[in-house]
């Protein structure tokens, strides 16, 4: 036998249950937990990784697993299992998207490969589909309706015959049997009888048909006739409507070229516009009052640039006077009155010593010893000169008188001197002032100049000013009439729908007629036309009063043909009911022959022992009836107490999965499965399930202890488990 072991299960979001990590173990695994604790949740979610969601067009929430089990809080149901088979170990994992859509994945869990079942992975593993498992492993809370005696008798039979509680054999043939009667039926009442006789009426009819045909053909010549006509005056017609529509195409093509030229004139003089536009910087234009403005400033500007020049001219014409002043009169009082001292010391010696050499020279002509001073009085006069003239050039002045002059001056010179500082001085202030106010100018208007163009240095500010003044008239000007073609485009195109005018256009080619050459020829075989349609339905008319009078062998002919051919279909409809009742009849014969006689034997086995041995089989007979036997004979199991029928059940159960999975053991979940046994059987029951003959791993979830001690009372093990967060 293979066993299929879930060794871990891990919930990310089912129902109410949110980050849960179970790991069971092999045997029995316990889940003792009080109601609304998530046992039922637990067990949903181990189908739903196998199985997915039940189909979600149940609207009972009770039987749709979708609506029971997707949280409130996330509609999005996640999770996985962890199993352990003979071939490998397995990951399955699954989710449920709020979209609707579901993804599932299933891989090895030890290289990682991906497995493509190509089926859910419990048809996959376990071999079976899910309403096979679920009818056969998956156990919930078994109850039966206490109004139906006869309620598990059949879900038995149906099982045992199919393996599908809600499959009834017997039901399948009173329905093939009552379709067949249907066809053939009696007294000639079923379907073949009545289209054989509506097929003889048929035939009649349409004998009577054809007479009426033949005179109905005559006028069908006439009609065709005046079709004819039609036919030709509705091509001619054709040809000269394609020859107005054409027209019409062209004057529309002729409007939309128009249009198009006032469009490349719009795009031109946007062109034209932006060109010029990118003269100056700023979008906004300059007005008059603005470059008036700028012009003011410029003005401004030079004026007080004009007064700086002429303050610093001013300013370096005193510096130099002040310098010359400075140079002349470098000399201190003292220096003068010595000077002036000296000047009148040497100009009475040299006189005084001019007049003794004279006089010398003079009496030397008498007496040659006075020769002698004569001439030393001569060489005093000659250095008292000298000393003279240096003392002129020292202080720059020609001659006594002026160096008197100059001398007797310098309180007055000083004055000016100080007085030129102090004039030094205010003009600085004033050209600092001055260069400070022109830069700030300058500053002002060549900011205000760039808003507009570049500082060009080369170029003026005048000229500057005066180019941004013709940029600005230009751009206005562009723009004017960029704006005057925007309105005379926009208008046009206001007044047409240019969408529907290029699609009236296209295709149109220039007319080799006029419009109102067209349009009479089209007048007249409109008319002709109309006359053809009259005489069409005049014979229509005709036609149509011997066609009231009998009927349509076509039709006739095709309603024979159909009634025919379902002849033809209920009589091979027939012989395949016969087929199915024959064979589902042998197979349901073979199934009591073979199949039940191997559930006997397995669940006679469980319920012997489910029972302590008290019942010594229990079975299904040839009129699929389950019985148990005692010493006392054999009984109907409606004999039996609920929880003995519980456990008959179950046993039935075990004994199917025996059948229906052949070499493979699932895990079985036991959901509040036996809440209507007493403890002896109940302990009967769960040696029985603990032992090797089940070969399953086993899940039991109750809300109380008793599967516990009485597990705990037999010495079997088993593995307890808990909803614990991961």
């Amino acid at each position: 036998m293979k066993n299929i072991t879930i060794e871990r299960i891990e919930i990310v979001s089912f129902g109410k249950l949110k980050m849960i990590q179970v790991k069971p173990e092999t045997g029995i695994n316990l889940l003792s937990a009080p109601n609304e604790s998530g046992k039922s949740t637990l067990a949903a979610f181990i189908k739903f990784i196998f199985y997915g969601y039940t189909s979600g067009r149940m609207q009972s929430i009770i039987e749709n697993d979708k609506k029971l089990y997707t949280p409130w809080d996330n509609p999005q149901s996640e999770g996985a299992v962890y199993i352990s088979t003979d071939s490998g170990r397995y990951k399955i994992e699954r989710k449920y998207l709020q979209s609707g859509k579901e993804a599932l994945e299933v891989f090895e869990t030890r290289s990682g490969r991906s497995l493509n079942t190509g089926v859910q992975p419990g048809e996959y593993f376990f071999g079976v589909n899910e309403q096979v498992f679920e009818k056969t492993a998956f156990f919930r809370q078994l109850t039966l309706p206490s109004s139906k005696d006869d309620y598990i008798a059949e879900q038995l039979q149906n099982i045992a015959m199919s393996a599908d509680e809600k499959i009834n054999t017997k039901k399948a043939l009173e329905r093939l049997t009552k379709a067949k009667n249907m066809l053939s039926g009696r007294a000639g009442r079923g379907l073949i009888p009545k289209l054989e006789e509506e097929r003889e009426e048929l035939e009649i009819k349409l004998a009577q048909a054809s007479e009426v045909n033949r005179q109905v053909q005559a006028y069908s010549d006439k009609i065709a006739e005046a079709k004819r006509f039609v036919s030709d005056h509705g091509r001619i017609i054709a040809e000269l409507n394609d020859e107005h529509k054409n027209i019409i195409k062209y004057e529309a093509f002729l409007r939309l070229t128009n249009l198009r030229e006032l469009e490349r004139n719009k795009v031109q003089s946007e062109k034209d516009y932006q060109e010029t536009a990118a003269l100056l910087k700023k979008k906004e234009l300059p007005g008059s009052q603005r470059i008036n403005s700028l012009m003011t400033q410029n003005a401004v500007y030079k004026t007080d640039c004009r007064s700086r020049e002429k303050v610093f001219d001013d300013l370096r014409r005193e510096e130099s006077e002040l310098e010359r002043l400075q140079s002349e009169g470098s000399i201190d009082r003292r220096t003068a009155e010595n000077a002036k001292k000296k000047a009148k010391l040497y100009r009475m010696t040299s006189i005084a010593s001019a007049l003794m050499s004279v006089m010398l020279a003079a009496g030397g002509a008498f007496l040659i010893w006075l020769l002698v001073p004569a001439v030393l009085t001569a060489a005093a006069t000659a250095a008292a000169v000298i000393a003279q003239r240096r003392l002129f050039k020292t202080h720059n002045a020609a001659g006594y008188g002026e160096l008197m002059a100059k001398m007797s001056d310098y309180p007055l010179v000083e004055q000016r001197i100080t007085d030129k500082k102090q004039k030094i001085i205010s003009l600085n202030d004033l050209y600092t002032e001055l260069v400070k106010k022109t830069e700030e100018q300058k500053k002002k208007l060549e900011a205000d100049i760039s808003e507009y163009v570049d500082i060009d240095n080369s170029m003026s500010y005048d000229e500057q000013i005066e180019y941004i003044s013709e940029a600005a008239q230009k751009i206005a000007k562009k723009q004017f009439v960029y704006r005057e073609k925007c309105e005379s485009f926009e208008k046009r195109v206001s007044e047409v729908n240019v969408e529907a005018l290029a699609e009236e256009a296209s295709g149109a080619v220039k007319p080799e007629r006029e419009k109102s050459k067209v349009e009479k020829e089209l007048s007249f075989y409109s008319k002709q036309m109309k006359i053809y349609q009259d005489r069409e339905r005049e014979n229509e008319r005709q036609k149509a009063m011997l066609e009231g009078k009998g009927s349509d062998p076509a039709v006739i002919t095709g309603k024979l043909q159909a009634v025919k051919a379902g002849i033809t279909e209920y009589n091979s409809k027939h012989a395949s009911l016969e087929l199915a009742i024959e064979k589902l009849n042998a197979a349901s014969d073979y199934m009591k022959s073979t199949v039940a006689p191997r559930i006997n034997r397995y669940a006679g086995e469980f319920f012997n022992r489910a029972t302590n041995e008290k019942y010594k089989a229990l079975s299904v007979d040839t009129a699929l009836a389950m019985s148990f036997a005692d010493e006392a004979g054999e009984k109907s199991c409606d004999y039996l107490s609920a929880g003995t029928r519980d456990s008959a059940y179950l046993c039935l159960r075990l004994a199917l999965i025996r059948l229906l999975y052949g070499e493979i053991n699932p895990p079985i979940i036991l959901d509040d499965a036996f809440g209507r046994i007493d403890d002896d059987r109940l302990e009967a029951m769960l040696i029985l399930l603990s032992e090797a003959e089940t070969g399953s791993q086993i899940f039991i979830f109750t809300c109380g202890e008793r599967e516990k001690e009485l597990l705990q009372a037999a010495g079997k093990t088993y593995t307890e488990l808990s909803l614990t967060q991961k």
